[in-house]
């Protein structure tokens, strides 16, 4: 499990409409994180989080402060 996978999967939820609708379509946090490893990123949500947060601070500035809707989904587990 590493960031740098967790970095991968980010750029390819900015990168990829497609691929980020069907992964925030999963209200389950834990089905999400199987899918998200499936896809061959094996990482933790913990790492995603850290992942994202870099990405915040590195793109954020530039882009008016972009969140990843993937943090958003996960603050409403069930």
């Amino acid at each position: 499990m590493t960031l740098e996978h967790a970095q991968s999967f980010i750029q390819r939820m900015k990168s990829e409409r497609a691929f980020k609708v069907h992964v925030t379509s999963m209200e389950d946090i834990h089905e999400r994180l199987e899918f998200i490893n499936s896809e061959g990123y094996t990482c933790t949500e913990e790492e995603i989080k850290r992942a994202e947060i870099m990405a915040h601070s590195d793109v954020g500035q530039q882009r008016g402060g972009y969140w990843f809707v993937f943090s958003y989904i996960s603050r409403y587990r069930l």
